[in-house]
C-alpha cells in the first residue's frame, strides 16, 4: 500500500512515472494484482491453497482492496497534475478480482 501511495504521490509528467514505459493502466493491475494476493495471504493467514477457498478472506481482500483504490484515487485530486479516474478505479477493481478468481480456481484444483 505504501508502494502504491508513493506512486501516486508523483505529479504527472514525474521523470519517475515516466520512467515506467507501461501501457496506460498496466500499473495499475499489476500493482493491484499484487496488493490483492498480499492481503488474500494476510487475510487467509497465508496461502494455504491445499486448505481450499476461504471465502471471508476473499470478501475482506475484495473490500479492503477495493477501498484503498478508492482513497487513492480521492488522494490524487491533491497532487499535481493528476485526478480521480474511475477507469483506473474500474482497472484496480479487476485485478483484485482476477487474483481472487486465480486462487480460487488453484485451491479447487489442489485442495480437490
Amino acid at each position: 500500500m505504501a508502494l502504491i501511495f508513493f506512486f501516486s504521490a508523483q505529479p504527472k509528467g514525474s521523470p519517475l512515472l515516466e520512467s515506467f514505459p507501461t501501457p496506460p493502466g498496466l500499473g495499475h493491475f499489476i500493482g493491484y494484482a499484487i496488493l490483492g494476493l498480499l492481503l488474500y495471504r494476510g487475510f487467509n493467514g497465508g496461502l494455504k491453497l491445499s486448505l481450499g477457498w476461504n471465502k471471508k478472506a476473499a470478501f475482506r481482500t475484495l473490500l479492503v482492496g477495493v477501498a484503498y483504490s478508492i482513497s487513492d484515487e480521492v488522494h490524487q485530486l491533491f497532487v499535481p497534475g493528476r485526478h480521480f479516474a474511475l477507469v483506473d478505479l474500474a482497472i484496480d477493481t479487476l485485478a483484485i478480482v482476477c487474483v481472487l478468481l486465480s486462487i480460487r480456481v488453484i485451491t479447487n484444483r489442489v485442495g480437490g
